[in-house]
């Protein structure tokens, strides 16, 4: 609709006022960013250090946090923050009255202040329903053949076999909720081994993911789900964070913010995989409804969130959307970023599901990229008991379990290159269709030809072995070992040595953790090392 003003008399003057709006405020370049640039464990972790230096990423301005003094100073002005983004340099915030609009771009640090308002016309409030559609289906006891559906399909049993099963991979699941993940059997090995590294609802504002929506706990049983003759996720042994973004009660664009802010954080702690089965083109307020034009991985706040994370060495695995049989049809953001992974949902013979989103995106680019098993696959609920259910939401963490395992068999390829050759692997790869992309990977074939390129170091001039480990690491290098230095997963130094060939790790709980080795001549290995 369009924006209403309303003329009050007040005494001898007008007041306006505005309808509850949402505006995003671009600020002007970062200020003291020298500090940050030149010590920057400050800003990110040392894993997320280690992921730029292995794929040759700078680390710029968009690292540097916005500002306390200018957060503070936005919040006191009348108005309702909603939250910011450093990566893009902006605040969101609702606004409902003109005079605070105008001290709001008055201050000497905002750039621009624009309403996220796109569309005259009428207010409403009728799409307050699960943007997934998942269909659930009744419970009953599976074994571990039903699991076997989706691991299968794509080919991860040798990978598995061969002890590739995600360790040392930080995977963030951004969804809507994770209720009972502390509790149920189904995650005990996870909790066991202490694999989530770290927890936080951005739309509740709080550490506790235990809770809202169910989705996120379906979603993370196909990556990490553990019960011995039922179940084995694509990615057993990852290590994960878990992160709310979606508000299932209403649809507003105050989720694509969160969102951005969650993959902030992921790639703050160091995530290598970021896992999100959402999507939007539509809210609830029809003002903000983007078009398919808007589809270009360009335009929504959330594409931009998208774009930079992938940018910054985190393999963005995305459900493609489950609009296919609904008017909108297509794929929605951030689904439609050129270098996120896109994954759309097939049944069991590999046929489209009916509901999977079509693609290309705006921009006539393959979307999407390939697709997995969402059609009756068998997932997790909160209580514990095992379900079908249907959803792009499901083949998506399939997908990003598998690809997991890519990057620890390969931790120094670079990410267009694992996509070419998992693309390259799929059963549709000569002749790709708009609803699953180039089709089912087959992701021990993708491994496969990847050993047989060049891009694979076959030799190194230090190794760690074993890797699990017990109690002791052992380093067998050409030079004389110069320093050792061992790390947690949030970059504090657990262990220092100068001049050894091993070290001892008793006194450490088991988990994941980061080895850096330096020899005499000055090379050096940095990875990550699993104690069971």
């Amino acid at each position: 609709m369009k924006k209403f003003l309303s003329l009050t008399l007040i005494l001898l003057g007008f007041t306006f006022s505005l309808a509850q709006d949402l505006y995003l405020v671009k600020l002007k370049p970062k200020e003291n960013t020298s500090n940050f640039l030149s010590n920057p464990l400050q800003m990110l972790s040392q894993q997320s250090l280690d992921r730029r230096e292995k794929y040759k990423i700078s680390i710029t301005e968009e690292d540097v946090p916005i500002s306390e003094y200018r957060i503070n100073e936005l919040k006191k002005l009348s108005l309702n923050y909603i939250g910011h983004s450093k990566w893009l340099n902006t605040i969101m915030v609702e606004i409902s009255d003109e005079t605070i609009l105008s001290k709001l771009k008055a201050l000497s640090f905002v750039e621009t202040a624009e309403s996220m308002v796109r569309n005259s016309v009428p207010k409403s409030s009728n799409k307050n329903l699960s943007k997934w559609k998942d269909l659930i289906h009744n419970s009953e006891e599976f074994n571990y053949g039903y699991a076997n559906d989706f691991i299968d399909q794509i080919n991860l049993k040798p990978l598995h076999n061969n002890n590739i099963l995600g360790q040392g991979v930080l995977i963030a699941v951004i969804d809507a909720g994770f209720p009972r993940v502390d509790k149920i059997s189904a995650f005990d090995i996870l909790r066991k081994e202490n694999r989530i590294l770290d927890t936080y609802d951005f739309v509740d504002k709080k550490e506790n993911v235990y809770d809202a929506d169910n989705h996120g706990t379906m979603v993370l049983s196909t990556m990490t789900a553990e019960v011995d003759g039922k179940y084995v996720g694509t990615a057993p042994k990852a290590t994960y964070s878990l992160y709310r973004s979606e508000d299932n009660t209403s649809e507003t664009p105050k989720e694509l913010m969160y969102w951005v802010q969650a993959a902030e954080r992921a790639d703050s702690v160091g995530a290598d995989v970021i896992n999100t089965s959402l999507g939007y083109y539509a809210f609830d307020d029809a003002r903000y409804d983007y078009t398919f034009d808007n589809m270009d991985g360009k335009t929504t706040l959330i594409s931009k969130g998208a774009e930079i994370a992938a940018n910054k060495g985190i393999f963005v695995v995305v459900a493609a959307g489950n609009e296919g049989n609904d008017p909108w049809k297509m794929i929605s953001a951030p689904a439609d970023v050129k270098n996120v992974f896109s994954i759309g949902a097939n049944d069991i013979y590999k046929n489209p599901a009916a509901f999977s989103s079509f693609g290309p995106n705006a921009l006539g680019e393959i979307k999407p990229n390939v697709s997995a098993l969402g059609q009756n696959i068998v997932v997790y609920l909160p209580d514990g008991s095992l379900t079908y259910s249907n959803g792009t939401s499901f083949a998506s963490p399939v997908s990003a379990g598998a690809v997991a395992l890519m990057i620890q068999q390969f931790p120094k390829i670079k990410h267009d290159i694992l996509k070419d050759k998992i693309q390259e692997s799929a059963h549709l790869f000569s002749f790709p269709s708009n609803q699953l992309g180039y089709g089912v990977p087959n992701y021990y074939k993708a491994s496969q030809d990847l050993l047989k390129t060049n891009e694979v170091e076959n030799l190194k001039s230090i190794k760690i072995y074993p890797n699990p480990f017990q109690d002791v690491i052992h380093i067998k290098s050409k030079e004389e070992i110069a320093k050792i230095e061992l790390y947690n997963l949030i970059g504090q130094k657990i262990i220092s040595m100068n001049n050894r060939n091993s070290i001892s790790t008793n006194q450490l709980q088991s988990g994941v953790y980061l080895i850096h080795i330096t020899d005499s001549k000055g090379n050096a290995l940095v990875e990550k090392v699993v104690k069971k």
